[in-house]
């Protein structure tokens, strides 16, 4: 198999990194809007049916949200711009979203969902429950947001690539 050129996975990262940054600042926002009227908020919890909003209650649920909404633009914008470059097999671009596409978008987002839920396991673990201020909640909270549409764009165009 003949990988795709170097010109495809710069404009998958490039595109990936435009992503994290706009949905980071985006989240970071509406992070703050939802923290600012606490003086402190914890990060995590030690119960998982606590009613407590939490930094990492809000990014785990905003990671899989975001990545199965961005993986499903992905994979039609991608399909799309892709079909002008030189790939050695254009005719990968050409699967259908049910149930290639499905598939790939699911497998990608519980992959950001559980990874996002295991961070915030071990900080509770590891760390006990720590109380931050609203900004940092709202920072936390975009990076969170940010790494998972960056991960979640440039794992689907990658795997739109890959044969089966």
């Amino acid at each position: 198999m003949v990988p795709a050129s170097h010109h495809v996975y710069d404009f998958i990262q490039k595109n990936a990194l435009i992503s994290g940054v706009i949905n980071g600042v985006i989240n970071g926002v509406i992070g703050w809007f939802m923290f600012r009227a606490k003086e402190a908020l914890p990060l995590t919890v030690d119960t998982i049916s606590a009613h407590e909003k939490t930094v990492f209650s809000t990014g785990v649920m905003t990671a899989f949200m975001l990545s199965l909404i961005l993986g499903t633009i992905a994979f039609f914008t991608f399909s799309k711009k892709a079909k002008t470059f030189p790939l050695p097999f254009p005719e990968l671009l050409d699967r259908p979203f049910f149930f290639f596409g499905v598939r790939t978008v699911l497998f990608y987002s519980l992959f950001a969902f559980g990874t996002a839920a295991l961070v915030a396991l071990f900080l509770q673990k590891f760390l006990g429950t720590i109380l931050v201020t609203p900004l940092i909640g709202a920072i936390l909270l975009g990076i969170i947001a940010g790494i998972g549409s960056w991960f979640i764009n440039a794992a689907v165009m990658k795997a739109m690539l890959r044969p089966e």
